[in-house]
């Protein structure tokens, strides 16, 4: 599918590719974007459709949805979109856009008048995605020798030339006159894009060989834990082109400010800590890992009730569940390999929860915080509000999964003062 103005440029493509079509099985279709900014747009997308048909080519036409957009960005952004819309519903494999090597020059100069980094000089790429952009090699100047040669019209669109556009005078004042000075500026122009995008495949590559040594998980849910001694052994601006690379994994573009902030904390932040990279994305440390996954929602898990006498039920926090049984024994019938509490018998009914906190567990050497248990153990932050806590009816608590066991002042003289339970992972 091509992406067809009647420009010089897409009539090129359009032309060329037409004449390709002849001796290969090429289905080749085109497509035009109104976005109804000139009062002769309807005008100008009926010739367009004339001067498709003419080659024997179906054009399809489409517009904004709404009032169109202000800046060239947002114009952009919403003619993409619909090609894309166009692309899918014609089960087309690529979008052929126009694009020549003075295009190329004038978006290297421009952003290098902007401010950009490796990535921005690398300018326009041939081929993103399902988007190929064949003439890039050529000059503009080529693309209408051809045109006359072949007798073809095209049309011009004045919005190209329109002062109020950066680009516009890029085009208009600045590249002609760069020209008159230096007349192989647009091939140096070129030169430095195809250079910076070396060096940003070779950034790429390097990123990927990073992850690679970091990565210890990657689950399903998105999330990625990496090897924190690792990441800090490299280049700043690796480690960002890497923390990017995870995130656009994720479908999110981090701002600039939300990666050097993740990159500083991998480097300097606490164990616990965290901070937002952006989109919703949030990198964490515990310990030795570094986490990188969505922000976690709060934990709304229900607790289960435990009355005196047997009893069971299933439990579940956060992505583990599991099935627990308990029933009231005396000391000398406690099972060897089963968890088993004293509990006062004014403190009954008791819950299975997650962990809470301000939680505390009396032991023998006196009471303790639970959140301090699970820094002793090394229990990684986002790991803890799924470790199965018991606690009383006052919120004491009596047991920890794999932490602790409380010590009580209950006198064990009755079977329904000591309770024995096990859980099970579903």
């Amino acid at each position: 599918m091509v992406a067809f103005s009647g420009g010089p440029d897409s009539m090129a493509l359009l032309h060329l590719l037409r004449d390709l079509a002849f001796d290969t099985d090429l289905r080749l279709e085109a497509a035009h974007f109104d976005h109804g900014i000139r009062s002769d747009s309807r005008e100008e997308s009926r010739r367009v459709v004339d001067m498709a048909a003419g080659l024997g080519i179906r054009c399809h036409v489409g517009g904004p949805p709404s009032r169109p957009g202000t800046t060239q960005a947002s114009l952009r952004i919403t003619r993409y979109r619909w090609l894309e819309e166009v692309r899918r519903d014609l089960s087309a494999a690529r979008i052929a856009v126009g694009h020549h090597a003075d295009d190329q020059a004038e978006t290297v100069l421009f952003r290098l008048m902007r401010g950009t980094d490796v990535r921005g000089l690398a300018g326009i790429p041939i081929r993103r995605g399902p988007i190929v952009r064949p003439l890039l090699p050529l000059r503009r100047y080529e693309i209408v020798h051809y045109l006359k040669c072949v007798g073809a019209s095209w049309i011009s669109d004045p919005s190209n030339m329109d002062r109020r556009w950066t680009r516009a005078r890029i085009r208009a004042d600045i590249m002609p006159e760069l020209e008159r000075r230096l007349p192989d500026v647009v091939p140096r122009l070129v030169s430095l894009g195809k250079a910076a995008a070396g060096t940003d495949r070779l950034y790429d590559r390097a990123a990927m060989v990073l992850l690679h040594a970091a990565v210890l998980e990657s689950d399903c849910a998105g999330a990625v834990e990496l090897r924190r001694e690792v990441l800090i052994r490299a280049d700043p601006e690796l480690l960002a082109r890497a923390l990017r690379r995870v995130a656009r994994a994720r479908g999110v573009v981090p701002s600039h400010g939300g990666t050097r902030a993740a990159v500083e904390f991998i480097s300097e932040g606490r164990s616990g800590g965290r901070v937002m990279l952006g989109g919703g994305l949030e990198v964490a440390r515990e310990y030795d890992r570094v986490i990188i996954s969505g922000k976690p929602k709060p934990a709304v898990a229900k607790p289960l009730l435990v009355h005196p006498g047997p009893g069971g039920g299933s439990l579940r926090l956060g992505s583990r569940a599991f099935d627990v049984r308990w029933k009231a024994v005396s000391a000398a019938a406690r099972h060897p390999d089963r968890i088993a509490v004293a509990v006062p018998l004014g403190h009954y009914p008791l819950m299975f929860r997650e962990w809470r906190h301000g939680d505390r567990i009396r032991l023998p050497a006196g009471t303790r915080k639970v959140s301090r248990l699970f820094g002793d153990r090394r229990v990684p932050v986002r790991e803890r509000s799924r470790v199965p806590v018991l606690a009383d009816m006052t919120g004491n608590v009596l047991w920890v999964q794999g932490l602790a066991t409380a010590v009580t002042d209950a006198r064990v003289e009755y079977e329904e003062s000591l309770l024995e339970f096990e859980l099970r992972h579903e």
